[in-house]
C-alpha cells in the first residue's frame, strides 16, 4: 500500500507537467449593429507553448452572414504562453437576430500527431434597420437659406473678370514655353517572376513550421492555381484538382508539368480535406514542386513559341 500511494504521489503532478492549457473565445465589437454596418468578430486562441493551432475554416458556419474580409492570423506572446487572433469583418442587408454558432477549433500538442478540437463560445448580435417615427406630422420644407447678397455677387464677378484677365496675360508674356513631359515607364515584371516572389515570400513566413500546416499548403496551391489562371487562361481557382489536370492535359505547356501538378495538388488535398499531417519532408517537397512547375511552363512556352517561328520562317 505505502508503494502504490508514492506511485500516486509522483504520477500525478508528472501528468500535471503534460496537461495542456487551451481557451477559444468568440466575441464581436457590439451585440447591436445597423443593416450595412461593419461586423468585427475575432476568435482569440490562449495556449502555451507546446499547442500547435490547425487555421479553423469557419465559412461554413457563417451562412447567414456576408464575409466583407479573412483577416490573417496575429500571433503573439505572453506570460501564459501565446495568443492567436484571428479578426474577420462580416455584414448583413437586412434585419434579424444573428447567432453565429461554435466554431470548431483543432489543434495538436507537441511530440503527438493526434488530432484534438475545442468549441468556441456561439456569438448572438442584432442587426436592425434606421427606425422611422410613422405617427409624425409631415412637417413644411423648410425655405432655402440665403447665403450671399447681391452686392457680393457682384464682387465674386470682378473678381474672376480679374483672374481671367490675369492668366490671358501671364499666359501671353511671361509664361516661358512648356516643358515636354517625360512619361515614366513602368517596368511590368513577368507573371512567373512574381508567382516566384510570392513563393519566396510563403517560404520566408515558415507557416508549417510554427504549426499552420493546412494554411501553409492552402496557400502554395492558390498561388500555383492562380499562376495557372492568368498563365494558360483558365479557371483554375474555381476547378476541383480532377477538372484542373483535364484542362492541363489539353495545352501544350500544360501537359509538361501535368504529372508533377498531380503529386502537387493531391498532397495539399489530403492536408486540406483529409485532415492529414504530413511529414516535413512533404512539406519541404511542396515548395520544390511549385517553383519547378513555374519554370518547367516558363521553358516549355519558350519552346513551343520558337517552333512556330522556325514554321514561319520555313514558309515565307
Amino acid at each position: 500500500m505505502v508503494k502504490k500511494f508514492l506511485f500516486v504521489l509522483i504520477f500525478i503532478p508528472v501528468l500535471s507537467l503534460f496537461a495542456q492549457e487551451i481557451k477559444v473565445t468568440a466575441a464581436t465589437d457590439t451585440t447591436d449593429y445597423l443593416i450595412g454596418d461593419y461586423i468585427k468578430y475575432s476568435l482569440t486562441i490562449q495556449t502555451d507553448e507546446n499547442v500547435f493551432i490547425i487555421n479553423p475554416f469557419f465559412k461554413d458556419s457563417l451562412k447567414s452572414i456576408d464575409v466583407i474580409k479573412y483577416g490573417d492570423p496575429v500571433v503573439s506572446e505572453n506570460q501564459s504562453g501565446k495568443l492567436i487572433k484571428y479578426e474577420s469583418i462580416l455584414s448583413r442587408y437586412d434585419s434579424a437576430e444573428v447567432t453565429i454558432p461554435e466554431i470548431k477549433i483543432e489543434y495538436r500538442t507537441k511530440n503527438d500527431t493526434t488530432l484534438k478540437s475545442i468549441l468556441s463560445n456561439a456569438v448572438t448580435f442584432n442587426v436592425h434597420s434606421v427606425p422611422v417615427a410613422m405617427k409624425e406630422e409631415i412637417k413644411d420644407i423648410k425655405p432655402p437659406i440665403r447665403l450671399f447678397n447681391y452686392l457680393f455677387i457682384i464682387y465674386i464677378i470682378i473678381a474672376l473678370v480679374l483672374l481671367i484677365a490675369g492668366y490671358f496675360i501671364y499666359k501671353k508674356y511671361f509664361k516661358n514655353k512648356p516643358q515636354p513631359v517625360i512619361k515614366s515607364k513602368v517596368e511590368k515584371i513577368p507573371l512567373h517572376k512574381l508567382t516566384l516572389s510570392k513563393l519566396e515570400k510563403l517560404e520566408k513566413e515558415e507557416l508549417w513550421q510554427k504549426g499552420f500546416v493546412k494554411d501553409y499548403h492552402s496557400r502554395i496551391t492558390e498561388i500555383i492555381r492562380d499562376y495557372f489562371e492568368k498563365q494558360f487562361n483558365l479557371p483554375a481557382l474555381e476547378q476541383t484538382t480532377t477538372d484542373l489536370l483535364k484542362l492541363l492535359s489539353r495545352h501544350p505547356s500544360g501537359i509538361k508539368v501535368l504529372d508533377i501538378t498531380s503529386k502537387f495538388l493531391n498532397n495539399a488535398d489530403l492536408v486540406k480535406f483529409a485532415k492529414f499531417i504530413p511529414l516535413e519532408n512533404v512539406n519541404l517537397e511542396m515548395m520544390t514542386q511549385a517553383k519547378e512547375i513555374v519554370t518547367k511552363t516558363i521553358t516549355a512556352q519558350k519552346e513551343i513559341e520558337a517552333e512556330v517561328e522556325v514554321k514561319e520562317a520555313a514558309n515565307v
